[in-house]
């Protein structure tokens, strides 16, 4: 278990952040808990007339952010009726009285992301007869929101082996426009997206081009320092590795090589040192 006594709804907020990036969903499920049940505690202590707490974020903010990650965290452990239920504590947050604009903001944002989530867990259930309607809610909502909701779409197709190419030609130029933010989350969100539709592409027998998708992604998540999406990259290259060619072999080995280069010292004729042995 983590040691989170002591920790307010701020901190256990940054915690979870980091743990999504990391993709370390139990970790999430934890973390979770103790968020929500202390943003509980302090909406009563203040209903009860206690002094004014200091967080950066209204309590709103920590109720539905504690619910939704959870539910994301049962979402990708396979577990789609917990995350069900995750999405019902979110979907209405009405019962939070005396809010003020910014956490009325909150309500109405978590409700609506409630419905979205609801189209995620019936994709990943194989529910194919959703994705028009979730595609229309994709059209009017937050484009903050596009990558991760694509990543269910191509997750979905996957999967259930159906093929969604209407639906990239659709937001090709809004991705692009969304592409590599600053921010981790963004970048995991990004660098996910363009694995799962190397992994289309592958599953279409577009191989060639998924091969090429794949190298591509591979040196984004290099220079971003996104160990966990090159893991990923990693992997799926060498699955479909026999399907090469020469010359993207040759890409793939100085994609490691620069790596390499980056990563190890050189000696004074600018050999890397780890091509050098040590003598007994």
């Amino acid at each position: 278990m983590l040691e989170l006594d002591g920790m307010n709804e701020d901190s256990l907020t940054d915690m979870l952040k980091v743990s999504f990036s990391w993709e370390n969903w139990t970790a999430i499920l934890e973390i979770s808990d103790k968020l929500f049940e202390l943003a509980v505690l302090t909406y009563g202590s203040h209903r009860q007339g206690a002094k004014k707490y200091y967080l950066k974020k209204n309590i709103a903010y920590y109720l539905g952010y504690s619910a939704c990650m959870k539910g994301i965290a049962y979402q990708k452990l396979g577990n789609l009726a917990e995350s069900r239920k995750c999405i019902g504590l979110y979907s209405d947050l009405s019962w939070i009285t005396d809010v003020d604009q910014e956490a009325a903001v909150e309500v109405e944002y978590y409700r609506n992301i409630a419905i979205a989530n609801t189209f995620v867990i019936d994709l990943l259930e194989g529910k194919v007869e959703v994705l028009p309607d979730y595609i229309e809610f994709i059209r009017t909502g937050d484009q903050e929101e596009l990558l991760a909701c694509l990543i269910t779409v191509l997750e979905s197709a996957i999967k259930y082996n159906f093929s969604i190419d209407w639906v990239l030609d659709e937001f090709n130029e809004p991705l692009k426009e969304l592409s590599c933010r600053e921010k981790q989350e963004d970048i995991r969100y990004y660098i996910d997206y363009m694995h799962l539709s190397a992994i289309y592409l592958y599953k279409r027998e577009k191989i060639h081009d998924a091969i090429n998708l794949t190298l591509y992604i591979l040196v984004i998540s290099s220079k971003l320092y996104d160990g966990t999406g090159f893991r990923k990259i990693v992997s799926f290259y060498e699955h479909i590795r026999s399907h090469a060619t020469a010359e993207q072999q040759e890409s793939y080995q100085n994609v490691m090589k620069n790596i390499l280069e980056r990563e190890f010292l050189k000696d004074e004729k600018g050999d890397l040192v780890i091509n050098s042995r040590i003598a007994d």
